[in-house]
């Protein structure tokens, strides 16, 4: 499946000539609002045949960015179970989901080039340093270490990570 996410992703890389979440959801005519939630940082749901990305209006510009990237995963992957249901809060950021667990791979795979990291690697930076300079959690850092593992780099990729980053 991460192959599959991988592809998926330098598909619409390649298309739309863009890694911002933000112009590929106007090129995919997906409507993106704002509501002011308490914890909630956004969801995803089909209404009318339409798709939204609903994100709260609290976040800062740098979260906007990882939770619309995190929506336009369940975009991509998972349009049918959003038909039937919105994506809901308390389904969002569940690691224990193989849905949410996509999703978060399907950000990362969006919002961090392989090279970036390669690169900085290759300069000594260590992995916090690394996330520090790319502006991405860690954790989200780990989804993309793990995809370049898999491409053949052999990456330490820290325990612990926290399944619930999106959460916070």
């Amino acid at each position: 499946m991460s192959q599959y996410i991988t592809d998926i992703v330098d598909q619409l890389i390649k298309q739309y000539k863009t890694r911002d979440p933000f112009e590929l959801t106007e090129a995919l005519n997906i409507f993106v609002g704002y509501r002011p939630f308490n914890s909630l940082k956004g969801f995803y749901c089909v209404m009318n045949r339409e798709r939204h990305i609903i994100l709260n209006d609290n976040l800062s510009e740098q979260e906007q960015r990882l939770v619309i990237a995190h929506e336009l995963g369940h975009d991509r992957l998972h349009q049918t179970f959003a038909k039937v249901s919105p994506m809901k809060d308390f389904q969002l950021y569940d690691m224990t989901s193989k849905p949410e667990y996509q999703a978060n791979y399907f950000a990362a795979e969006l919002l961090i080039d392989d090279n970036d990291v390669i690169s900085l690697a290759e300069e000594g930076m260590d992995y916090n340093n690394i996330a520090q300079l790319l502006e991405v959690p860690n954790d989200l850092l780990s989804f993309k270490l793990h995809s370049l593992n898999q491409k053949g780099h052999k990456f330490n990729i820290p325990k612990n990570i926290s399944s619930r980053f999106l959460g916070k």
